[in-house]
C-alpha cells in the first residue's frame, strides 16, 4: 500500500469515527470542523470528495441533501475493525520506542531492558469423576 493510499484510507476511517459518534447525519461542512479534533485539516471540498469514495465503497449513504450522511452497517463494522488495527500499531510503536531505550550492559548485568509480559488468571480445570 502506498503512502498516497494509506493516507486516503486514514482520511477515510476519521470521516467513519466522525460519523460513528454521532447521532444524526452530518454534512461535509460539519465533518470538516470534527476532524480538526483528530489532527486532520482537510477542507469541505475533500470532505465530500471522501464521502463521495465511501458511498461507492458502501461504508455510507445519503440520507438527504440537507441531513447529510450516515454510515451503514457496513462502515460501522469497517471503523470498529480500523480502532482494533490502530491499538495494534500503537503498541508496536511503543515497543519500538522501549527498545530502543534498553541500556542493558551484559558485562556489568544493569540497564534497562523491556519486557513484555502477559498476566492472566489462573484456572484450574477438574476432572469430575463419576460416581
Amino acid at each position: 500500500m502506498g503512502f498516497e493510499t494509506q493516507d486516503v484510507e486514514r482520511k477515510a476511517i476519521a470521516i467513519m469515527r466522525v460519523l460513528r459518534d454521532s447521532p444524526e447525519g452530518l454534512g461535509g461542512r460539519i465533518i470538516a470542523q470534527r476532524l480538526k479534533d483528530y489532527g486532520i485539516d482537510l477542507g469541505e471540498r475533500a470532505v465530500r470528495y471522501h464521502l463521495k469514495l465511501m458511498d461507492e465503497r458502501g461504508f455510507t449513504h445519503l440520507v438527504g441533501r440537507r441531513d447529510g450522511r450516515v454510515l451503514t452497517e457496513r462502515g460501522i463494522e469497517e471503523a470498529g475493525t480500523a480502532l482494533v488495527e490502530d491499538k495494534v500499531h500503537f503498541a508496536i510503536s511503543r515497543m519500538e520506542l522501549l527498545a530502543f531505550r534498553t541500556t542493558f550492559n551484559p558485562d556489568k548485568l544493569c540497564g534497562l531492558v523491556p519486557v513484555n509480559v502477559t498476566f492472566s488468571q489462573r484456572t484450574c480445570l477438574t476432572r469430575l469423576s463419576k460416581r
